[in-house]
């Protein structure tokens, strides 16, 4: 390796016989999938013992409402923080502090009881969650070719991390409480435990770039920038807050403020909806509760696929970005509106399953136009635009409890399709070329 990792590499002479590349960053895609998928895990673990944490400590919807919100509120304001200690410190140090603080966090409804012990329990551990996806979209930039980064950010962020929450009531209904007749407390440390393993594991096996892996070697290194410009600690950012860039932004914002409020559906009241509603077990609320977050994890790998096939057919990004996210916006908002239609509680998660697959298959270009316009400050720019989208799920979480305690579930599923048009509106005029993040490489004196 040059003493400068960020200089032009050798000539071919000097290399003489080119090496393959290696295949470290396979690694480092796994290792991101697992961050995601058990990101999501602990999130929606939650969701999976609301219903017996309800009745443990004698809470209302309301209550549980606002405990929903609580999270989201910290996760919001931890984002950008969050993203520029990934800038500054590097996935390597932020991911495993976060996940051993998270996962003390996650352990804390099974010890602490009251709706205020719980209520700073949620708050701590939105805030220690919060830096996570920042760095993880650090990661698909400093790890992979633009080529082919939408797609992996599509198995990253919304088919790992929807496989998690899909398998957390899974995890908690059927195996841990179900099979291994376990408490809904129990389930809730043995799941905390896996969390300090993996923060071990990150350390050992992640480095914040290619050229920092003593794994990885020179070709591969060329490979991943393949004909991106260089961004090293030689390159200086400049924002861009001409009013086209920033109404962009404020636009694609609006967006993620309503994506993540209707997402709020599916992260807390689905469990509760099943077992209040209509009646199921622990058993089978765990097996039916994690279909919608299953169908969001299909939708959103093949929607990175269908991103990257769509900007090379119409060699058009801009259009492709908005055409995916607005359009599965639309048939969501008419799905959860059909399953209303649905009388058994299991063909409800079935249209459930097939309205997450469109909602989320715009994740990846979330995810995608968070990079296009961030560039090398995407961390920072994941930050903002995901501060924004967690507010709208901390906003969700009391409003939601109030509607589905003044006027029933069909009401709470018809107010949810409304704000997925409303989301689909926003997506179809954000423009992912508008550039708020430029890169001015410094002169050398």
């Amino acid at each position: 390796m040059p003493d400068n990792p960020y200089q032009s590499p050798p000539t071919a002479e000097k290399l003489g016989p080119r090496s393959p590349a290696s295949h470290i960053r396979w690694l480092i895609f796994l290792i991101a999938c697992f961050t995601s998928f058990l990101t999501y895990v602990h999130r929606y673990a939650w969701g999976a013992t609301r219903p017996y944490l309800k009745d443990e400590y004698n809470l209302t919807d309301a209550d549980l409402g606002w405990l929903d919100g609580a999270f989201n509120l910290t996760y919001a304001l931890g984002q950008f923080p969050g993203g520029l200690a990934g800038d500054v410190f590097g996935p390597r140090l932020m991911i495993p502090l976060a996940a051993v603080l998270w996962s003390v966090m996650m352990m804390g409804p099974a010890w602490v009881g009251g709706f205020w012990r719980l209520l700073a329990m949620r708050l701590g551990f939105g805030a220690t969650q919060a830096p996570c996806y920042p760095s993880l979209g650090k990661i698909t930039k400093s790890w992979f070719p633009l080529s082919i980064r939408t797609s992996l950010q599509g198995f990253v962020a919304t088919l790992s991390g929807r496989v998690g929450g899909a398998v957390a009531p899974l995890l908690i209904g059927v195996l841990l409480m179900g099979t291994l007749k376990m408490s809904w407390q129990s389930s809730l440390y043995a799941l905390a435990s896996v969390g300090i393993f993996f923060a071990i594991g990150f350390w050992l096996l992640f480095r914040n770039h290619p050229v920092e892996h003593p794994w990885v070697n020179d070709t591969e290194c060329e490979l991943i920038q393949g004909d991106e410009p260089e961004e090293g600690p030689g390159t200086k950012t400049r924002f861009n807050w001409s009013f086209a860039a920033t109404s962009n932004l404020a636009l694609f914002m609006a967006a993620s403020f309503c994506s993540s409020f209707a997402d709020n559906l599916f992260v807390f009241y689905m469990p509760q909806f099943l077992v209040e509603e209509k009646g199921f077990t622990p058993a089978q609320m765990g097996t039916f509760a994690g279909l919608p977050i299953l169908g969001g994890a299909i939708g959103g790998m093949l929607g990175g696929i269908l991103n990257d096939v769509l900007i090379r057919v119409t060699g058009n990004r801009r259009f492709a970005r908005s055409f995916i996210a607005s359009g599965g916006k639309v048939i969501a908002a008419l799905l959860i509106g059909a399953s209303l239609f649905a009388e058994d509680g299991r063909m409800v998660m079935v249209v459930l399953f097939f309205c997450k697959f469109f909602s989320d298959w715009s994740q990846p270009t979330w995810w995608g136009t968070v990079t296009d316009i961030g560039g090398p400050a995407s961390g920072r720019v994941f930050g903002m635009v995901n501060t924004v989208g967690s507010i709208g799920a901390t906003v969700a979480g009391p409003v939601m409890g109030y509607v589905l305690l003044g006027y029933g579930w069909s009401s709470l599923f018809l107010f949810v399709g409304g704000v997925y048009v409303l989301t689909a509106i926003f997506w179809a005029f954000v423009n992912c070329t508008r550039r708020l993040v430029i890169a001015e490489p410094e002169s050398e004196h």
